[in-house]
């Protein structure tokens, strides 16, 4: 694989939110916001919650229930750090990916430690990715200035290594969304040439990159001088992806929403929920479950009811596609439940 067509997403540390960084870090983009998360959080304190308040030694009034009262949120602390189970759930609602841990019994059964995806790596506060890009590993701490490379003879040791200074490690199996191509023209994003040479990709060479595909090739799908056959494998890719990116490539679909009633949502815990986020179109974000057996047109309802009526179109799911040739799909069929959905006045 030719190391100048490969991308890295590398988040920098900011504030004490590296539980988000290792997250997306790992998934290879910023899909992971830190309001999400503490949606989560605060999820998962009210389910835990519930059950003190059903325990047999006093429900509410009892001394655990009191204490837990005073001690706060369990999953997230002021600083905004998060715990191991927020994470979990952030990628398990968005990939269905679990994090088992690295002695997980079993779990390098007939398997070497490189055909993992990817590690999530935690000790006190902190947290980072590692992560299988290109054909090598990459340590993605958020600490760090730019990414390392892990070569796969000292993936081993170096995970032995960490497990001594007392870093707990949790694995991705599979089920990370595609990584090597880039989604952005940010400072996160790093050649894999470049950081083989132990630098840091310049804002001029992003800028390049990201307005061409390849040399002769437009994210907006344009040859300019060479045919799709003359492209490589990787440079197809990129198109694919950025022609998915690209709203002017989408064929909206006429629709009738506006008599669709919006569904009561479930209550939290409800089995079957589905957890989305929207970001409404003067900004603000709000945070609704539906019953996942609910269709993609109630969705539309529900933003357009919050919009005062207004036609709304939706963009959501990973890569961002435009929502309205789903309409008769379920949520769960979609794949939108836990995920993100931003919202625009037509």
């Amino acid at each position: 694989m030719d190391p100048s067509q490969v991308w890295i997403y590398h988040e920098r540390q900011r504030a004490l939110l590296c539980g988000q960084h290792a997250l997306n870090n790992l998934a290879q983009n910023n899909v992971f916001s830190a309001g999400e998360l503490a949606d989560i959080a605060h999820d998962l304190d009210k389910l835990e919650m519930d059950v003190w308040a059903q325990n047999n030694e006093g429900g509410v009034n009892s001394k655990e229930f009191q204490q837990r009262l005073i001690e706060g949120s369990s999953n997230v602390d002021a600083q905004g750090n998060f715990s191991i189970e927020v994470l979990k759930e952030a990628m398990h609602q968005r990939y269905g990916i679990r994090l088992p841990h690295l002695s997980a019994q079993d779990l390098l059964s007939g398997r070497d430690i490189t055909d993992m995806q990817g590690f999530l790596c935690h000790k006190s506060d902190h947290w980072f990715a590692i992560r299988l890009i290109g054909d090598r590993f990459w340590n993605l701490n958020s600490m760090l200035e730019i990414p390392v490379v892990v070569s796969h003879f000292k993936l081993a040791t170096e995970m032995s290594k960490w497990k001594d200074e007392g870093y707990t490690i949790f694995c991705v199996p599979s089920g990370l969304p595609i990584a090597g191509v880039k989604l952005g023209s940010d400072a996160s994003w790093h050649c894999m040439a470049d950081l083989l040479q132990g630098r840091a990709t310049s804002d001029a060479s992003r800028k390049n990159a990201w307005e061409n595909v390849g040399s002769g090739m437009r994210l907006d799908g344009q040859v300019t001088s060479r045919s799709i056959e003359d492209l490589t494998e990787e440079e197809q890719l990129q198109l694919a992806l950025a022609d998915s990116l690209n709203p002017t490539m989408l064929n909206p679909v006429s629709r009738e929403t506006h008599s669709i009633p919006v569904p009561e949502e479930p209550p939290a815990g409800t089995p079957g929920a589905a957890r989305i986020q929207f970001r409404l179109p003067d900004g603000k974000r709000v945070v609704r479950r539906f019953n996942a057996t609910d269709s993609v047109a109630c969705i539309y309802a529900f933003v357009e009811q919050e919009c005062g009526g207004s036609a709304v179109d939706l963009k959501g799911g990973y890569p961002l596609k435009d929502l309205a040739s789903l309409l008769t799909l379920t949520i769960a069929d979609a794949k939108l439940a836990g995920g993100n959905i931003q919202a625009s006045i037509k």
